[in-house]
Order: C-alpha cells, then sequence, then structure tokens
C-alpha cells in the first residue's frame, strides 16, 4: 500500500497532477478544487494516497489531509458508491459539512455532489446513520453521556458533535477524547465544536 508519496509537481491536468519522486512519475487522481490548491509546479508537496486496485486497473488517488482520506474511504462502504463519486465527494463537502448532512438528513447538501441524486442521497443517509446507531450511538440531542464527556454547554451538542465524528468513522473512545480537548465555548455550535474536534484528531 502507498500510504504517502513526496516529490517535485511536474505538472497539473484537471483532475490529476504528476509527481516525480525517485526519478519516477506518479499520477495521482484527486478533486479538481484540491489541485487547485496545491503549490506551483516545481515545488515540492506531500500528499496521503490510496492505491485502488481493480483487476485490470491501478488508481492512485491523492490527498491533503487525513480527514479527506477518511472521507474518501469511508463512503465507499455505501452500496453503489466507488472512487470516482468518492473523490467527488472529497471535492465538493468538508468531513465536517458531510458528517452533518448524514445527520440532519440533508438530502439537498448532499445533492450538491455531481453524481449524487436524491436517491443516491437517502441511501447513504440510511446505510450511515444505520451503522451508526449500531454502535449504540444516539442521533437525537439527548445523548446525554456524550454530552457530559465533551463538557459541552449542552448535552445536545455534544451528543451531535460526537454522532458526527463517528459517522465519520471514528471510535467513541478517540471521539470522546477528541471532544475533551477541543473544550467547549459559550456561544459554541456544532460546526464549531466539530472542527476543533477534527483539529484535535489531526495534531495527535
Amino acid at each position: 500500500m502507498i500510504a504517502s508519496l513526496s516529490g517535485k509537481i511536474t505538472r497539473k491536468a484537471e483532475e490529476f497532477i504528476i509527481l516525480e519522486q525517485g526519478g519516477m512519475g506518479f499520477q495521482i487522481d484527486m478533486a479538481p478544487v484540491k489541485i487547485a490548491g496545491l503549490p506551483p509546479l516545481g515545488q515540492n508537496v506531500t500528499l496521503l494516497t490510496h492505491l485502488h486496485v481493480r483487476e485490470n486497473e491501478m488508481s492512485l488517488f491523492g490527498f491533503t489531509s487525513e480527514e479527506e482520506k477518511n472521507l474518501f474511504l469511508l463512503v465507499q462502504t455505501v452500496s453503489g458508491v466507488g472512487p470516482r463519486l468518492a473523490l467527488q465527494i472529497v471535492g465538493s463537502l468538508t468531513p465536517d459539512a458531510f458528517a452533518l448532512a448524514i445527520l440532519q438528513e440533508d438530502t439537498d447538501q448532499l445533492t450538491q455532489v455531481k453524481g449524487i441524486g436524491k436517491k443516491g442521497a437517502a441511501r447513504m443517509i440510511l446505510e450511515l446513520t444505520d451503522k451508526l446507531r449500531k454502535t449504540g450511538v444516539s442521533l437525537t440531542p439527548a445523548a446525554q453521556e456524550a454530552g457530559t464527556l465533551a463538557a459541552a454547554p449542552a448535552a445536545g451538542l455534544g451528543g451531535e458533535t460526537l454522532a458526527a465524528l463517528m459517522v465519520l468513522g471514528y471510535s467513541r473512545e478517540e471521539a470522546v477524547n477528541a471532544l475533551r480537548l477541543a473544550g467547549s465555548r459559550e456561544d459554541d455550535k456544532v460546526e464549531d465544536l466539530l472542527r476543533r474536534a477534527l483539529s484535535q484528531m489531526t495534531v495527535r
């Protein structure tokens, strides 16, 4: 498995880049918006990568953060979602926006992604929330445990944020620890607490 690559950017296309490393040029497929945010040609960059192997093809996908890579892998657990659609999701929604869309059953947000229709969005919500329910986490504001453990100003805020982190594939223990480290602020919304908790995941 190629988990990451560091090298010089020698080409930028709309949906892939060529990264030169050790005398070899690697084609790495990325979301266009992520390619636009990379350094200019000739500069060095480090990318997280995932090697996708099919019967007659191998494709290397690149990401600028662990959260993006995790989201890419997570959405492919949903029936009917392959790597190309997963890359569209990564390029269209941040991990926190995706998690909130799932929890809030926001099909309008999900269908903004090219390739996801109403039925696909509904299936994604159903399958990912079903996985979450199997962990025993409540999807309602009554998640008292999470609110207490996270020291959030309200149980609902902590509970929804815990659920959002677990939608993204983190374990209950990882999510609770990140919430503790993120702390709470009087004017917090779920989006604010979730972003801070995700930043704690990044630095660990």
